[in-house]
């Protein structure tokens, strides 16, 4: 068994290559060659939960275990942590026991990377992150593989957290003007490209079409029905709503709370590895914004985790545990 830390993860992937992997998790979830049970969520009390999320591909079985405790901030402790174990198809066998933040943080970007590559203007050249925890990295750097970025403004509201992620953005970008805003409003009008990566429960935008209007807007934070990071001004503006899966929006109050208010319709929703399979150009309607909402699936762990180890063994690194 191979165990892969975080540092061995980060040494054997690349982006690109992760975005390729994520895509071709796309391409599995529309063909449904695969087993993949929904995300069993368990309640853990103040707004704690334990997630469990297994798959089973042609190569392979990947199960995360995470937990996310969203106050642990405060405490300086990480607000998500899990592990993921990967399985030979054949034999059961553990291969791999991996870092699942790290997997998660590399899918996790990957999947807003993938949306820019086929959504976002091609000429987009400044992105704008509200919450800037530990997935917001990962946004960011994934945002500027996809694009020629040359301005990136952040926001939090925790406004301590900015400048130590601008530090480490800076050290991984070249070229590239970073700035914190004083609000989601000022972040949006700034932005070509908005992404939201947060744990807040009310939408973290004021309620203003124009906030929106020829920008890409990707929401990766909400994944309960109750939660939501947009408000509803964005379904003024959008033609289609695109997801990494279908059940998004039984998932997701991103989706479930306009679509139960009747400002989006369920025919406005379309898988984007639907989208990327058909070949077409986005469909950005009168006002030229583009709205995509993501909220995982075990199957992103799943080919990324295939990646890290067979990357990993052909490079000799990790650390081989038990028998």
């Amino acid at each position: 068994m191979l165990y892969l830390s975080w540092d061995d993860i980060m040494n054997v992937l690349t982006f690109d290559e992760v975005m390729d992997r994520v895509e071709e998790a796309l391409r599995i979830y529309e063909t449904r060659e695969f087993v993949m049970p929904d995300r069993l969520t368990v309640d853990c009390g103040d707004n704690n939960s334990l997630l469990l999320m297994p798959c089973v591909s042609h190569g392979n079985i990947a199960t995360k275990v995470l937990t996310l405790f969203p106050e642990n901030r405060a405490r300086n402790r990480p607000v998500i942590d899990a592990v993921v174990i990967l399985n030979d198809h054949s034999t059961g066998e553990i291969l791999s026991l991996m870092d699942g933040k790290a997997i998660t943080a590399m899918r996790t970007g990957a999947v807003t990377g993938v949306s820019i590559r086929h959504l976002a203007r091609r000429d987009a050249q400044s992105v704008g992150l509200v919450g800037c925890g530990a997935q917001g990295y990962y946004q960011v750097v994934y945002a500027c593989a996809a694009r020629n970025i040359r301005q990136i403004t952040l926001f939090d509201i925790a406004p301590e957290v900015v400048a130590p992620l601008i530090q480490r953005l800076k050290a991984t970008l070249s070229g590239v003007d970073m700035e914190g805003a004083e609000s989601a409003e000022e972040l949006a009008r700034a932005s070509d490209i908005i992404i939201t990566a947060t744990t807040a429960r009310q939408p973290v935008f004021p309620n203003v079409p124009e906030l929106f209007m020829g920008k890409h807007c990707i929401a990766i934070g909400s994944f309960q029905p109750d939660v939501r990071e947009y408000p509803d001004a964005i379904f003024s503006l959008v033609e289609k709503v695109w997801i990494d899966t279908d059940f998004a929006s039984e998932e997701s109050g991103e989706l479930l709370i306009p679509l139960r208010e009747g400002n989006l319709k369920k025919e406005q929703l379309e898988t984007l590895g639907h989208f990327i399979q058909s070949g077409n150009e986005p469909q950005r309607g009168a006002y030229g914004t583009t709205f995509s909402k993501a909220v995982g699936m075990a199957l992103f762990d799943l080919t990324t985790a295939e990646l890290a180890y067979v990357n990993a063994s052909r490079l000799g690194l990790g650390t081989a545990i038990g028998d």
